[in-house]
């Protein structure tokens, strides 16, 4: 199984909206694919030294195949949107992780 993670620092004054963005858009995108087996959204528990708030938004897929087409047909719509929404009040940075357990 392949877990695709998106780290997020979100401005805290926009943080209510992106997570209604993080929920109807982004999860409901990625379900839709119908190549996401499951998804989470987790928030740091602790922050050290950041001007706002670390969300991690995960979806894992069955296969490499699976988790490839999802990138090529779906990812780029919904990164888009994310930029002409939020701008600068984002930033994320994304890593592709094999379960192991």
């Amino acid at each position: 199984m392949i877990l695709f993670n998106t780290t997020f620092n979100i401005d805290p004054d926009i943080e209510s909206e992106w997570i209604i963005w993080a929920r109807d858009v982004y999860f409901t995108s990625a379900l839709d694919s119908g190549f996401v087996q499951k998804h989470h959204l987790l928030s740091l528990r602790y922050e050290m030294e950041n001007s706002g708030r670390t969300f991690s938004l995960q979806l894992f897929f069955e296969t490499d195949t699976h988790f490839e087409e999802y990138i090529k047909k779906h990812e780029g719509a919904v990164m888009d949107d994310l930029a002409k929404r939020f701008g600068s009040n984002v930033v994320y940075f994304q890593t592709i992780l094999d379960v192991m357990i």
